[in-house]
């Protein structure tokens, strides 16, 4: 009976074990071609290499990179004041208040900012900026870029890397241009991004010939390609771009400053880091 039995059922053990062994010769190729995908993707990814940082640890603002950021007329700059108590440096960090005017001050409310235009831009490049700001109401940090260049009529180009409002849980990251300014939606040309308020975030840009790439905490938040045959469309590979990082009370956009109680705003930069391709 059991010689019968084994006899039997032995065709059936061979089939059972060729079908295993075809089955773990799938997995196996199906594995080796994941691998190999994997790192093909990985290869594809642009190289970056550091060109430069700020990491803030001088004893005061560097006047050969930044220069602060005088009063202006628009909602982002109309509070700026020069007054050194504004923008300054303190353990190793560059800290941009925002605070009650004084007497003798013209607006009623003083702001600090600093910005590289002519003395440090970039060009194609990724730009990473560590952060951390409080929140007040009429708040309005942030953290951009701008050709620094003269650009021909009616060409325009911005890049948000950061912009927060009042109290709000997340940031906006924005690309600008004239096409988008004229009403261009498609493709989108911003993202909102979750933040943890009051603690360190990293923000960053990838300006390449094809798209921009906003990130927050290394998180893709924003791709904006490139799209042929539509014009002042995609500025931003053509153009050097310089840094502007700003505290702002007040504005259309973020409305009043009706809570006077949470002042100073606190915009705080740890570093500045920027890569280009190898």
């Amino acid at each position: 009976m059991y010689t019968t039995t084994h006899t039997n059922n032995h065709p059936i053990i061979i089939t059972i074990f060729a079908q295993l062994t075809t089955y773990t010769m799938k997995i196996r190729t199906l594995l080796l071609t994941l691998i190999l995908l994997a790192g093909c993707a990985c290869s594809t990814q642009p190289q970056w290499h550091l060109v430069w940082e700020e990491n803030f640890d001088g004893p005061e603002i560097d006047g050969s990179i930044w220069t602060r950021i005088p009063r202006g007329s628009s909602d982002w700059n109309d509070m700026m004041s020069l007054r050194e108590d504004l923008a300054f440096i303190k353990q190793g960090q560059l800290v941009l208040l925002g605070k009650a005017g004084a007497d003798d001050d013209e607006t009623p409310f003083v702001t600090g900012g600093i910005a590289s235009r002519g003395k440090k831009s970039f060009k194609c490049a990724r730009i990473e900026i560590r952060a951390r700001f409080n929140s007040a109401k009429g708040f309005w940090p942030a953290l951009w870029l701008m050709p620094d260049t003269e650009l021909p009529a009616p060409e325009y180009a911005e890049i948000d890397l950061m912009e927060h409002l009042n109290h709000e849980d997340s940031v906006y990251q924005t690309v600008h241009s004239r096409y988008t300014l004229n009403g261009g939606e498609v493709p989108p040309k911003y993202a909102l991004a979750p933040v943890n308020k009051d603690e360190w975030n990293v923000y960053a840009a990838e300006i390449h010939r094809d798209s921009v790439c906003l990130f927050t905490n290394d998180v893709k938040t924003l791709t904006y390609p490139r799209v042929e045959g539509v014009e002042h469309q995609f500025p931003w590979a053509d153009y050097p771009f310089y840094l502007i990082l700003s505290n702002q009370l007040g504005g259309s956009w973020v409305g009043p400053v009706d809570a006077p109680e949470e002042l100073p705003s606190r915009l705080c930069v740890d570093w500045i880091r920027v890569y280009e391709k190898r």
